[in-house]
């Protein structure tokens, strides 16, 4: 995949379809000539690397334009292997415990729960510890071989398209990080509706383009990577779940946890200032800092947790 030539398409806009859009954010330097599957990891270091970002004139939805041919795009989220995710698996552990205990203020166990996108099954793990009887869908083979082989639940490597999942049969449906990936989020948000139970609950997590973060940092919001397609505003998602059949119930900060040593890289490779590069670089490579746990919690990430009506 990594050979093959990359076509881009130029889309309408994902929430309303209209074809008028402006240039918000031109392309980041490169991008295009140094794409690879890489760039498509829960741990990829291409923050604030990107194609042209539009704006809708109708809706005021960001999204990339053009974007990736959706075949390649599947192509290559099916060979995506992120061994650094496996070694920060106890700060992921972390981070989905917050979500995890959010999300049970609105839907307890027992109950059946799907997490779309479950990577490696760390929140697949969580939930079924809490309680709930879970299962998985997964694009990465490889990460759907590493979830599967937990054994916490069913694991289906695929997009939900692929499965005939039973209509009306889960209390709750996890999108972690997932709806910025998406080109049709419309499309998954409809098949969720339909596979959830009468009241049951969606729950999201993705970054907001009208948090503070984002219109201070502007093109370097670290989150306007290749590998998200749309950028929503908290007017843009709650239109988009109303429209799909939800009504948002809350809003709650999203909080990260990292290894300090894993932010101290990532750090590293965004600084050009060659001392602190240095800096970061040795204060990185120290085994008892590398073993500490940050929160990052104003980056403008967020959870929000919707009814199904």
């Amino acid at each position: 995949m990594e050979n093959e030539a990359l076509a881009y398409i130029s889309v309408n806009c994902p929430l309303c379809g209209s074809p008028d859009f402006s240039l918000r954010y031109p392309a980041s330097k490169g991008v295009r000539e140094t794409m690879t599957a890489e760039h498509f990891r829960c741990t990829s270091s291409y923050l604030s690397r990107h194609g042209d970002i539009v704006q809708c004139s109708h809706c005021h939805l960001l999204f990339n334009n053009p974007q990736l041919d959706p075949k390649q795009l599947l192509a290559i989220y099916r060979t995506v292997e992120d061994p650094l995710y496996l070694e920060e698996q106890s700060a992921r552990e972390r981070t989905f415990a917050r979500s995890l205990r959010q999300l049970q203020h609105v839907a307890a166990p027992p109950g059946r729960l799907l997490d779309v996108g479950c990577y490696t099954g760390v929140f697949m793990k969580l939930a079924a510890r809490s309680g709930w009887s879970v299962s998985g869908v997964e694009l990465s083979s490889w990460a759907a071989s590493i979830a599967d082989r937990d054994g916490y639940g069913q694991v289906y490597c695929g997009t939900l398209e692929t499965h005939a999942l039973e209509p009306t049969s889960f209390n709750v449906i996890s999108l972690w990080d997932v709806i910025e990936h998406l080109s049709h989020p419309a499309a998954m948000l409809k098949n969720i509706h339909g596979l959830l139970k009468p009241g049951g609950i969606v729950a999201i997590s993705t970054h907001l383009v009208d948090s503070l973060a984002a219109r201070l940092l502007g093109s370097r919001y670290p989150f306007f990577m290749d590998m998200h397609v749309v950028h929503f505003s908290k007017p843009t998602l709650t239109r988009l779940l109303n429209e799909c059949g939800f009504e948002v119930l809350v809003w709650r900060r999203h909080v990260r946890v990292l290894r300090l040593g894993y932010f101290l890289d990532k750090l590293e490779k965004r600084v050009r200032f060659a001392p602190l590069k240095s800096i970061l670089h040795w204060l990185g490579h120290r085994k008892f800092l590398r073993r500490l746990f940050i929160t990052v919690g104003s980056l403008g990430l967020v959870n929000v947790y919707a009814r199904k009506i």
